[in-house]
């Protein structure tokens, strides 16, 4: 249960109001482990709070704000440099998740998130070659060049993060957009030396629940990833009932659908996202509440995940996939659907994953 007060006195601070009992440590080690701490900062600071805070506290949240502004402000740099030499070849990138943020935001708000990688998505028929001209400003990969629609990390000794390069998000058995899926309702992003795409705010918010409850199997875990939690608040800010429900239509009826309504309903229970009634079922609160059982008592975690696999719904996506990559090889003998591969088992049982709560 002294976990749960802590996320509740997290949540707190994050809505900017002071927490009954002030546990600075239970708070900010949350906080560092869910990333969330440079915006822990901000949202007191923005409340008028800030000042009220343990000195000490003070000291150590301010410390790591302006951190993270210097390597933000290292990353955007890297960022404008990427941009403007798949620009010379006529490439023009989508900016997803933390990178699309960190494009957009104000300079005054950069200190506020932290951003682990650059992750981008071009065209499948460009990836080589935008592979090329980052090798040829000293990239090297970081993970084996397969085809396209397989993202590859780039990196360079002297950079604050690495390039995760897409052609593609999700899947076909749940949802996949590529890159003119994303461009063809995106905003042009104009940076100094170059311009990117943003996705729509609808977009966004599925790539992120994409990223998080399916592609990361927060869904079948139980986790939770509060800082894309604190995203989805920010994307939403413009959202009306077109929006909310052209985003749960995104999704295929089933496993899809019901992660991502997991994940709606988290992000409202948390942080007030108003997400509506109508996106709410019995399946997403069943879930939440399973989320709550593991954040209280982590030991439930493993036999809920193994629980987790034998869901119906869970199994007939599984069942669909396969035959889908069986067809497309034109492999019969692929092994049968209810099977997981091993590197899928080796994540669903780590519990020391960063960010994940």
């Amino acid at each position: 249960m002294k976990r749960l007060e802590a996320l509740r006195s997290l949540l707190s601070c994050l809505k900017g109001e002071l927490p009954a009992g002030e546990d600075w440590v239970g708070i900010i080690g949350l906080a560092n482990r869910s990333l969330c701490t440079p915006m822990l900062a901000s949202r007191l600071k923005a409340a008028g709070r800030f000042s009220s805070l343990p000195i000490d506290v003070q000291q150590f949240l301010q410390l790591i704000q302006t951190r993270n502004e210097e390597r933000n402000r290292r990353l955007l740099l890297q960022l404008d440099e990427a941009v403007a030499l798949w620009n010379g070849v006529g490439v023009r990138p989508v900016l997803l998740k933390g990178t699309a943020w960190l494009a957009d935001v104000a300079a005054g708000g950069r200190a506020d998130r932290l951003i682990t990688d650059l992750d981008m998505m071009v065209p499948a028929d460009r990836f080589h070659e935008a592979i090329a001209q980052l090798v040829g400003a000293g990239y090297r990969p970081d993970t084996p060049i397969v085809r396209p629609e397989i993202p590859v990390v780039l990196m360079r000794p002297e950079d604050s993060g690495t390039i995760d390069l897409h052609t593609e998000y999700g899947g076909a058995s749940i949802l996949r957009l590529a890159h003119d899926d994303l461009a063809i309702d995106g905003t042009p992003c104009h940076l100094p030396r170059g311009v990117a795409c943003l996705p729509s705010p609808v977009a966004g918010m599925a790539i992120l629940l994409l990223h998080d409850q399916l592609k990361g199997r927060d869904y079948l875990r139980g986790r939770v990833d509060l800082r894309h939690l604190l995203d989805m608040q920010g994307l939403a800010a413009g959202f009306g009932a077109t929006d909310w429900a052209r985003l749960d239509g995104l999704f295929a009826a089933g496993y899809a659908r019901a992660a991502a309504r997991t994940q709606l309903l988290t992000a409202r229970e948390m942080l007030d996202l108003p997400v509506p009634d109508g996106l709410i079922d019995v399946r997403a609160r069943l879930q939440y509440w399973r989320r709550m059982v593991q954040i209280c008592w982590p030991a439930s975690a493993l036999p809920l995940t193994i629980l987790s696999l034998l869901d119906p719904q869970y199994l007939a996506a599984r069942r669909q996939w396969r035959e889908k990559a069986s067809s497309a090889s034109g492999n019969d003998a692929a092994r049968p659907g209810w099977l997981p591969r091993r590197e899928s088992v080796t994540r669903l049982l780590s519990w020391t994953e960063v960010g994940k709560i």
